[in-house]
């Protein structure tokens, strides 16, 4: 059965929210901001707003979705193709962060780390059930791999911040590579078994 593709005007509704949140968001605290605001600013009715979202918290959500859909669009074919990942994977996640460097300045001084950091655990969920499942690696630990899931959310999150922090000051060759270093080997033994 065909995916049913999203109605143009639902896309173009969720646009102008979205839009709306990220000017929003540059002028007022996150926190203050109330969806009256957002509907104001978009021009569009509250009731237009629930039938797209149920909170300021989910547009959010779908505009950091809509980062780590782009990132994962651009690594996809290389984790497949790869049993090596290098450095190509983290370079495109802080690629997709730094092309949206506004909005990363914005969600850092939100102070919404527990709703980034969701989104960060479903990604690499995502990312590592393609490795696993296209590798055909056989896990000795598979409950360990939600522990990796959160150490890697918690450190990717964290780096994040600290780039963001600096301005983007860090080179993101030197960046990428630093953290493929720093997780990529230890990730590898863990999920083929070849350390404890």
């Amino acid at each position: 059965m065909p995916l049913k593709k999203e109605d143009p005007r639902v896309i173009r509704t969720k646009a102008m929210i979205i839009e709306s949140l990220v000017v929003l968001t540059a002028e007022t605290p996150y926190k203050k901001i109330k969806i009256q605001d957002i509907t104001q600013h978009a021009a569009i009715a509250r009731q237009t707003f629930y039938l797209h979202y149920k909170s300021k918290d989910a547009v959010l959500i779908d505009y950091i979705d809509s980062v780590f859909d782009d990132f994962y669009d651009e690594i996809e074919q290389h984790i497949i193709d790869s049993t090596e990942p290098g450095d190509i994977i983290a370079w495109n996640l802080f690629n997709q962060w730094q092309q949206h460097s506004d909005f990363a300045k914005l969600i850092i001084a939100a102070d919404v780390e527990h709703l980034v950091i969701k989104s960060f655990r479903n990604y690499i969920t995502r990312v590592l059930g393609l490795y696993i499942r296209n590798h055909a690696i056989a896990l000795k630990d598979p409950e360990a791999l939600g522990f990796i899931v959160d150490y890697l959310a918690g450190a990717s999150w964290l780096v994040l911040q600290r780039w963001v922090a600096s301005d983007f000051n860090y080179p993101i060759e030197k960046l990428s590579k630093l953290y493929s270093e720093l997780s990529r080997p230890g990730l590898l033994n863990v999920i083929s078994g070849e350390s404890v």
